[in-house]
């Protein structure tokens, strides 16, 4: 009997199955750690310590801060009371540059403390120049209002009489009899509640 070949049919991979992986992946293996000797201990602390005094050397306290700004205040108006007796320049744009002057500094030194005074001047100046322009704008006010009032002629009022049915502006003046008739009034009282049967 004659042998027939045996014909595989060839299976093509689907289009959603997944690819089968050329090599297994590699198993963990766990590594023995030694424990770190003395020395390694001890170069590892000072490191620490290094840094955390480093740190501490470069971050001030919120009360260092507080105190730097208010150096930078103090030393604000004193400059500036200083130079606004000199009559350099006028009050305003002394005050207004020592402002910008401030806020350059607080924005971009580049050492933390001159921030800080940077700050206080920035602050001190900022106040004095917003006094300066909220005290020119009430004495503005105040000129328009004086302005605007009608003008009375110097000299004593003509008196007019009292309108009808207004009392007179010397209605609170008491008469010179008035203490004897209130008397006389409270007498009469007195004996008509004494006479009077119970």
């Amino acid at each position: 009997m004659p042998k027939h070949k045996k014909h595989k049919k060839a299976h093509l991979m689907r289009r959603n199955a997944a690819t089968a992986l050329a090599r297994p992946l590699p198993r963990a293996v766990a590594v023995r750690m030694r424990p770190p000797t003395a020395r390694e201990v001890a170069a590892d602390q000072e490191a620490r310590e290094l840094e955390t005094a480093r740190k501490a050397v470069e971050e001030d306290t919120r009360g260092w801060r507080t105190i730097k700004a208010l150096g930078g205040a103090a030393a604000t108006t004193v400059a500036g009371a200083y130079l606004a007796r000199q009559d350099v320049l006028p009050p305003k744009i002394m005050t207004g540059a020592i402002s910008a002057l401030g806020a350059a500094l607080a924005l971009g030194a580049p050492n933390r403390t001159v921030r800080s005074i940077g700050l206080g001047a920035m602050a001190a100046a900022g106040g004095q120049l917003g006094f300066m322009l909220i005290d020119d704008e009430l004495i503005r006010r105040e000129e328009k209002k004086k302005d605007d009032r009608p003008q009375v002629a110097a000299g004593p009022r003509p008196s007019t009489p009292p309108a009808p049915g207004k009392k007179p502006s010397n209605a609170s003046d008491i008469p010179a009899d008035a203490l004897a008739r209130a008397y006389e009034r409270a007498r009469m009282r007195m004996a008509l509640a004494s006479d009077a049967p119970n």
